[in-house]
């Protein structure tokens, strides 16, 4: 397969947003009451970066609805490739609880709840599951991807295009009902028909008259729209007792403008061409290892934002210690993940096959 060496540095980017956004959440959070310039820093930088589960879901179907697929191999790659290593993820991170808050007592409570059971049903059947709600909802769009293929080889290429669109509107009238109170999906694994628009889109939208648009333009549309979603938010927060939706909305992974900002920054990217070769090199370093980032950095994050906590007043520096926080648990994130992939070369060495799953956007597996 061609490397595609912009859309690597997008994946790149795309992580690194996701941690953005998980850094600023609990600064953004502590200071609704106040409304205060902490507010606007931490609104500023989560603003920016919701583009980044679109991005993912888009670069999906960019690789993975491009060829048929032999069924057998497909999925036997997909449970494990996917499935196996979110499960494996959800226990660790229910121990890792148990350690850094409960211990046996949180067990016990675990255990009451339904044990390794229950949090797989919440995780995949429920809207629980942390960061890693994500996994059930890219893993339903994976199982659809054979489906989607045929669809798109009986009804074409515009019809495919106009499938897109018609799921698209239906995610946008999901995300409008949910923050109206209610709520139409829930269950992380049927989110899959939420983000359907995305990656049929991913796939189609690089097909059309639309990639003829020039790149400012793009770049255009995903910095007006990026600079809407932090007006939007800061207003919608700063009136909240008088809306009447949650406030938060504009944050939302369908909302209009982030729908906007996200088909905007992939579509940049697809025109976008990497010929410095430390930039290139550097990406496809990461790329491979994006997947666990992806898992580990939650739990790395916790351990840096204390760090800093102690060391410094973060909040009176939040201009620049959001970024650097960001991009001190992306490095230490990408470096457990590159010792993890030498460990596991040591013992397991993949035998030659002629079948090679699509690229994910979340890298190799």
């Amino acid at each position: 397969m061609e490397r595609k060496d912009n859309l690597d540095l997008l994946r790149c980017i795309s992580i690194l947003m996701v941690i953005v956004i998980h850094v600023s959440a609990s600064y953004l959070i502590a200071n609704v009451p106040k409304m205060n310039t902490n507010f606007d820093i931490a609104n500023f930088y989560d603003s920016i970066s919701r583009t980044a589960v679109p991005l993912f879901v888009l670069l999906s179907g960019y690789f993975t609805l491009r060829k048929s697929k032999n069924l057998v191999m497909y999925f036997k790659k997909l449970t494990l490739g996917l499935i196996v290593p979110t499960i494996i993820w959800m226990v660790l991170y229910e121990f890792f609880e148990f350690i850094d808050h409960g211990g046996w007592n949180a067990f016990v409570a675990f255990v009451g709840d339904g044990g390794l059971w229950g949090a797989f049903n919440n995780l995949f059947f429920h809207d629980l599951g942390r960061h890693l709600w994500f996994m059930p909802m890219f893993i339903g769009l994976q199982i659809l991807a054979p489906l989607l293929i045929a669809v798109r080889n009986k009804i074409g290429e515009w019809g495919f295009l106009l499938l897109g669109i018609f799921f698209l509107a239906f995610g946008i009238l999901e995300a409008i009902l949910s923050f109206s109170g209610t709520d139409m999906i829930v269950a992380n694994i049927f989110n899959s028909f939420v983000y359907l628009g995305y990656f049929i889109l991913g796939y189609s939208l690089p097909n059309t008259i639309f990639s003829r648009l020039k790149k400012v333009i793009w770049l255009g549309l995903f910095v007006v729209s990026s600079v809407t979603i932090y007006l939007c938010t800061g207003w919608a927060v700063g009136n909240r007792t008088t809306i009447s939706f949650e406030p938060l909305y504009f944050y939302d992974y369908l909302s209009i403008f982030v729908i906007i900002a996200a088909i905007s920054l992939f579509m940049l990217f697809t025109k976008i061409k990497i010929r410095n070769r430390a930039l290139q090199n550097v990406s496809r370093l990461i790329t491979p290892h994006i997947f666990f980032i992806y898992f580990v950095h939650l739990i790395v994050l916790r351990y840096v934002t204390k760090f800093f906590a102690e060391m410094i007043p973060v909040e009176n520096h939040l201009t620049w210690a959001i970024p650097v926080m960001s991009i001190i648990i992306f490095i230490i994130s990408y470096l457990i993940a590159a010792i993890f992939g030498g460990i596991k070369g040591l013992f397991i060495r993949k035998k030659p096959s002629g079948f090679k799953m699509p690229e994910s956007p979340i890298g190799g597996i």
